[in-house]
Formats: structure tokens, sequence, C-alpha cells
């Protein structure tokens, strides 16, 4: 059972979301293209963020940094949060126009479970705004996160690089095991060990969700769910549906239709 999310506002900069989750809910272990940040307004939230395990107590942030692994379950009374996904193409746009930093790379921030009372402010204020006031409530949270602490950057090894780049040059079809360890060089034992263990989750898995990751933007961009699930190579759309709502707590229609409204919307001010 996940979560109850009600989407207060997409674009393609960012999407907003109030959720609500009953007791004993859960989100599997999965990954998104966004930063991904949440604001705990009641109850308590049990993280796992690749291979630390993490409570979030009301009054605290969630914050990942794209492409990190992480998966949640909620205590018996349940939970309340405001979650936000945040494109990395906005903040490399807010930084370049605004020559914050020396590059205009998005950064990576400090993650996991925070006490952070200013960004907390700033995400609830978001989700409160009325339309009139969102571009402004969107700056001052970019003005919040740019302030968070960046994160230690890790090596990545050069022979999950090589698996990483093979995936995302195959998110139309199933990749095999025997296939991803050859091209990492690695025998199947070690590379299923070295990728679980620097990733949190399994190679086949992790290609999963870069496939429903692609997913999510050929749907923003329009294209019909039975011709994205044809086009990424899933079974059938019964397949396509089920791993789509077991990450993202919603179908693949109903996210389209979300985007759909919202860009109706923008044309029509």
């Amino acid at each position: 059972m996940t979560p109850s999310i009600e989407t207060l506002h997409a674009c393609q900069s960012l999407e907003l979301s109030w959720a609500r989750a009953a007791a004993g809910a859960s989100f599997p272990r999965h990954t998104h293209e966004d930063y991904v940040l949440g604001a705990n307004l009641g109850g308590h939230e049990h993280v796992w963020l690749e291979g630390r395990e993490l409570q979030v107590l009301p009054g605290q942030v969630t914050l990942y940094n794209p492409l990190a692994v992480q998966g949640s379950c909620f205590g018996p009374e349940g939970a309340e949060y405001v979650g936000v996904h945040l494109a990395p193409e906005t903040l490399r746009r807010v930084i370049a126009e605004n020559n914050l930093r020396s590059t205009d790379q998005p950064p990576s921030f400090e993650q996991g479970s925070l006490h952070r009372p200013a960004l907390f402010a700033a995400l609830l204020e978001l989700a409160r705004s009325p339309a009139h006031e969102q571009e402004q409530a969107q700056l001052l949270l970019y003005a919040q996160l740019l302030e968070q602490p960046e994160a230690t950057p890790g090596e990545q090894r050069p022979a999950l690089a090589r698996s990483l780049g093979c995936m995302r040059d195959h998110l139309s079809q199933r990749l095999e095991l025997d296939h991803l360890a050859g091209v990492a060089g690695l025998s199947k034992y070690h590379f299923v060990r070295c990728f679980k263990k620097a990733t949190g989750l399994g190679p086949l898995q992790y290609h999963m969700q870069l496939r429903l990751i692609e997913a999510r933007r050929r749907l923003r961009r329009g294209r019909h769910s039975h011709d994205v699930a044809l086009d990424l190579g899933f079974y059938d759309q019964s397949h396509f549906i089920t791993a789509f709502r077991r990450t993202h707590g919603m179908t693949p229609r109903h996210y389209a239709a979300i985007y759909a409204t919202g860009t109706a919307r923008m044309n029509s001010r």
C-alpha cells in the first residue's frame, strides 16, 4: 500500500504534492531523476537511503539527490507530508542566471533526514501559496536549497560507470545480467555484489528505475501511456502500470493527466 498523493502543482520545473500515508504504507526502494524533498508534517517515517537507515520525525526535512536510491515505510499512526520533485535543470538555470557558482552544474547536497527549519518553512510556504504567489515561493525554496551543505563527492568505479552507461543507452529493452557484467568486465557474482553495495539496488532493478524515469519524461511530453509502455519494452500495459504505480503512487495515465492539466492552465494565461 502506497501513500495517497494529491498533486498541487506540476510543471517541467517541479512537482508539488501533499501526501497522506496510512499505517503500514510504504514505498519500495526506487530512485528519481530529480531532487526529492519532503517536509514531515506529522507521523514517523522510517527511511532506507543508500545503505543507511534513518528516522524522520515531525518538523524534519528529507532531501535526496538525483538518482539516490531510497525506500520508506510509515509508523502505526501514519504520516502526512509535503513533497517536491525538483528537476536538476531548474537549479542549473538558477545558478547560471544569477552567477551563484563558478560552474552551472547542479550541486550534490548532504542528504537524508535533516533538521533544517528554514527549508521546512519554505516547503510549507510553497504548498500553501496561491497561484499568483507560486513563482515567489519557488524562488524562496531555491534560495534555501542552494544554501544547504554539499555532499562530499564519492568515487565512482569505472566498471560500474560502464554498466550504468550501457543501461542508459538501452532503455527500450530488458538487459540480461550476462551482458551487463560483460560490459563492466566483472563476473556476474562480483558485478551484482559491487552494484548492490554502490547503489542499494540490484542492476536489473536499477535499470527498471531508469526506464521508469524515461517513461515519466515521455508522459510529460504528451505521449500516450500505451505507446510509452511499448517503446520502453514492457511486457504489456498491465506490467507498465504496476511498475509505475509501485514507484510513483499513481498510474501512468493519472500522471500524464496531471501534466496535461498543468500545461493547459499555463497556455490559457
